[in-house]
């Protein structure tokens, strides 16, 4: 018997001792709301937890307020910090008032048995007293006070769905916790007492009735002095939930559809975040009125690769039109901002200088026909005008000259992630805007160019430094497209001009896509680089619609907020990275030995070597000078003259536009070698005949192709219409004709002078 006794005895006592010493976890939840900071670690958004409530992260508060801990322990547990776990003094004087009035009037519970009970999340019973009892005295064992005192406050409630003294100090005060004067930390402490039943805004009397007793009796226990009563009495109760802040909200949206974190420190600088987004609402809304409904600006700071301002739409909450939609990572038509790019690498290239010379002349690529925005052609133009004004018919020659598929992979290198068909399939109208591109990837494209040709990618999250750095274009090829893009002014922007100019400097290019439908504006300073995209994002195309007037004034506006690095410098060029060549001053390519005017000029110092100047020659005439000579037929006395000679294409149009072109003497009549025959010939049309052009099916007329055989392919060939040059072809030697009906005259001229022509008449049918 006594075996039996003492077995029954030791099985109970390691019973005990296993229950109240067997290691528990002090987890009530890990359930809380993920918490977006800016850099300055203010709230830019709080997510409500999987439970729909407010309740935010522990490592957000290093230590509990000294007030709110005295004012929570005088209210709740005098005792806290000398119990086991359990007041038996408390448990017998609820019993007992309980008893008296029949009812439930007071729990007797300790802070540690209130985890306790948070922690087994049940039904309050006699028995489930007993467990909270027994847990609450090994949590004692293993846990200190603090630990146990912060797991209460981090999960108690605290009215509506707000739960633990970080989000109540939030939600009611709207300051951090160790920001609460006495005052307010009495009314956090009374508030879990009766959170469904006392909280502010729902029965404020009674709130505070709590809270000034709480405040009595701090001051009985001289926790705060007289003064300090008084003053606390006067403050109000608060009576309304304040809101979490709300900024960079598809950022933010971002972020917790990506990272499960429930602490998340990002880049955004808070002040350039909020003057962002003002001046992109301000000018959406005058953009509005226009039908123009939708924009998006990034900001990135190029030292770092961090995003400082991310504005996703002209309101997040505008839902009528779109604004959830994220326009930062939105693909849209690139316009022309990827020509910047083009010019750079074709420095690298050797294809061209700042001021080589580029032919802006109508030009067809076998059913491919780019046109400059303004539809006119200026014959000739040096290479960092045509950027400026962004022509289109340079920049496709340009992209043929040096290579689709290279131009390609250099965009795809430098992080540009929505070519997602080949080369081949985007074709030269890639360069026009025949690819989708987003905002983000602009931003670190233009922050590479800034960076020197130095392209990495960007990022919003704070500490995620990029590694990863590709240098694809000369830091000399950089600061030259830098440079020029400095001084980018466009016909109609002059007003913009005379009032941003004078303040910061900028390298900047704006764009417009096919057919008006997005508008960007695109800026790069040692410091900064702006990305800002306007239009409507269900695509809507709008006439009033252009890079210059729609997005440029917002891209000013965004530069001037922000900060300048102390030296205020401009792009630095390192010596190394530059040569020294000559170059002719007229054409801007090697200086041939018949370039007049040649100077030295700065060129990346790896560029691959250019092509000598190829409009400069040596024109030999006789004694009379109206003749061109040759070995064959020239006299013992000839002159010889260096000359600039354009193609007839370039002189046409340099006519046209008002422009001088010295006549080329003919070569002499007598020459027995003096011009090629049956050279040329058209083959369609013939001569005299009718054609018939009918419509097709969307109701066009379907253009003639006229074509040509010529004993010398590789001869540039140029066409005309009715004395109205029409373009070029080399070794294509056919072209599409959109005719009138009515008589024609069809020309063309090889660059040796040869010649066909032929007469037709059209009938429309």
């Amino acid at each position: 018997m006594k075996k039996r006794a003492f077995l029954v005895g030791s099985i109970l006592i390691v019973w005990t001792l296993a229950a109240l010493f067997w290691p528990v976890s002090l987890r009530i939840s890990r359930d809380y709301s993920q918490v977006i900071l800016a850099k300055d670690s203010t709230f830019l958004r709080v997510f409500l937890n999987s439970d729909k409530q407010w309740c935010l992260p522990p490592q957000l508060d290093s230590e509990i307020p000294a007030n709110l801990r005295t004012a929570v322990l005088t209210y709740e547990d005098q005792y806290f910090d000398y119990h086991p776990g359990v007041n038996p003094i408390a448990i017998l004087r609820a019993a007992y008032l309980n008893a008296k009035h029949q009812k439930v009037v007071s729990g007797g519970s300790t802070i540690t048995m209130q985890v306790a009970r948070m922690m087994e999340d049940e039904a309050r019973t006699l028995f489930q007293k007993l467990i909270e009892i027994v847990l609450a005295i090994r949590l004692e064992a293993q846990y200190s006070k603090e630990e146990i005192l912060r797991e209460y406050l981090t999960h108690a409630p605290y009215g509506s769905n707000i739960r633990g003294f970080s989000a109540a100090s939030f939600r009611y005060f709207e300051k951090k916790p160790d920001q609460l004067s006495w005052a307010q930390a009495a009314t956090l402490a009374v508030l879990p007492n009766a959170p469904g039943l006392i909280f502010p805004g729902k029965n404020n009397e009674g709130l505070k009735a709590k809270r000034d007793q709480l405040l009595s009796k701090l001051l009985a226990k001289r926790e705060i002095d007289q003064e300090t009563f008084e003053l606390s009495l006067l403050e109000p109760i608060p009576s309304e939930i304040i809101p979490f802040p709300l900024a960079a909200p598809h950022l933010t949206e971002r972020i917790h559809l990506e990272n499960e974190l429930p602490v998340v420190y990002t880049t955004i600088d808070q002040s350039i975040q909020y003057e962002t987004n003002f001046f992109l609402k301000q000018h959406a809304a005058q953009l509005q009125q226009m039908g123009i409904m939708n924009a998006c600006a990034l900001v990135v700071n190029n030292k770092t690769g961090e995003v400082a301002s991310y504005v996703g739409s002209q309101n997040f909450d505008d839902l009528e039109n779109q604004g959830r939609v994220d326009g930062v990572t939105s693909q849209r038509s690139s316009g022309s901002i990827l020509k910047p790019f083009l010019y750079a690498a074709a420095i690298d290239e050797g294809l061209i200088l700042p001021n080589t010379l580029i032919k802006d002349v109508p030009t067809y690529f076998e059913s491919f026909s780019p046109n400059n925005a303004s539809e006119q052609f200026s014959g000739i133009i040096p290479a960092s005008k045509a950027l400026i004004y962004s022509l289109n018919i340079p920049a496709v020659r340009l992209l043929n000259m040096y290579g689709l598929t290279k131009f390609y992979n250099l965009l795809e290198s430098a992080g540009v992630q929505t070519l997602f068909r080949t080369a081949d399939d985007y074709g030269l109208p890639l360069i026009l805007g025949g690819s989708e591109v987003t905002p983000w990837d602009m931003a670190k494209l233009y922050s590479g160019l800034a960076k020197g040709g130095m392209f990495s990618d960007i990022t919003y999250l704070k500490g995620n430094e990029n590694e990863s750095h590709r240098l694809l274009i000369s830091s000399g090829a950089s600061n030259l497209i830098l440079e020029e893009m400095k001084e980018l002014i466009r016909p109609g922007l002059e007003f913009y001009w005379k009032r941003y100019g004078n303040q910061k400097p900028i390298a900047w290019k704006t764009g417009t896509s096919y057919g008006h439908k997005d508008a960007w504006a695109v800026g790069a300073t040692p410091d900064w680089t702006i990305v800002v995209w306007v239009g409507n994002f269900n695509g809507e195309s709008n006439k009033g619609l252009s890079g210059m007037r729609s997005a440029g004034p917002l891209l000013f506006n965004i530069l001037n907020i922000l900060p300048e690095s102390e030296d205020k410098r401009w792009f630095e060029s390192d010596e190394e990275d530059f040569t020294e060549v000559k170059i002719c001053s007229e054409t801007g390519f090697y200086a041939n030995p018949n370039c007049a005017n040649v100077e030295l000029s700065r060129v990346p110092v790896n560029m691959k070597p250019m092509r000598i100047c190829p409009f400069h020659e040596k024109r030999i005439l006789d004694e009379s000078e109206r003749y061109i000579v040759c070995s064959r037929c020239w006299g013992e006395h000839h002159v010889e003259q260096n000359v600039l000679r354009y193609p007839p294409d370039v002189n046409y149009y340099l006519w046209k536009n008002g422009g001088i072109v010295e006549a080329i003497p003919p070569h002499n009549p007598k020459c027995p070698v003096r011009q090629e025959r049956d050279v040329l010939k058209i083959i369609y049309p013939l001569d005299h005949a009718n054609l018939f052009v009918t419509k097709d099916f969307d109701g066009s007329y379907q253009p003639v192709v006229s074509r040509l055989a010529t004993q010398f392919p590789d001869r540039e060939v140029f066409w005309y219409l009715d004395d109205e040059f029409l373009g070029s072809t080399i070794r294509k030697p056919s072209l599409p004709l959109k005719l009138k009906a009515g008589a024609h005259q069809l020309a063309v001229v090889d660059s040796e002078g040869n010649r066909d022509e032929v007469g037709f008449s059209v009938i429309i049918n």
